[in-house]
């Protein structure tokens, strides 16, 4: 009888748009309302991300996350996913960083079957739905990330291990 196949799952990693991750959350990115300030020299775009974080006396909190990262690994291994159910999180990454959004649907589990990537470029960041599975945060190399998420007393992160192996691949050059 032959040996069952143990090698990961593997996930390419896709471009970030609006439309490729409108079923997670939304893309933050420079938009449509735009205007002048500071006598002409700095371009201001409004509402480019909607926060979801007052269920239960929530608040929101910004933070940086610092990731010492895996260099320019090949692949990146899935070990959980986690997800906050009484509030949204955003992730914007600083200066030239880019990180993964990994991503498994916003049922009762995390689809595993169903695991989306997305690679956040420097200029782009996301804002995750309230419920959203998503993989603890994964940085290509070191990495500092804004992350603006729901704080309150009551801590909101329900943590599930996988059940099976997957890697995220990026998308050659």
């Amino acid at each position: 009888m032959p040996a069952p196949d143990t090698a990961p799952r593997v996930i390419l990693a896709q471009a970030l748009t609006h439309e490729t991750f409108a079923a997670y959350g939304v893309l933050i990115a420079p938009g449509p309302t735009e205007r002048d300030i500071n006598f002409g020299t700095t371009r201001r775009y409004d509402d480019v991300a909607s926060l979801d974080v007052d269920e239960e006396g929530g608040r929101a909190c910004v933070a940086i996350f610092r990731t010492q990262g895996q260099g320019d690994a090949a692949a990146y291994p899935l070990c959980a996913f986690e997800r906050h159910r009484l509030g949204s999180q955003s992730f914007i990454p600083l200066g030239a960083s880019r990180c993964l959004a990994v991503l498994a649907g916003d049922g009762e589990r995390p689809d595993e079957s169903a695991i989306a990537a997305f690679v956040i470029e420097p200029g782009q960041g996301v804002t995750l739905r309230r419920g959203v599975w998503h993989h603890p945060l994964l940085t290509l190399g070191a990495a500092d990330v804004l992350v603006i998420e729901r704080a309150a007393a009551q801590v909101d992160c329900e943590v599930v291990m996988m059940a099976t192996q997957a890697q995220v691949k990026l998308p050659a050059a």
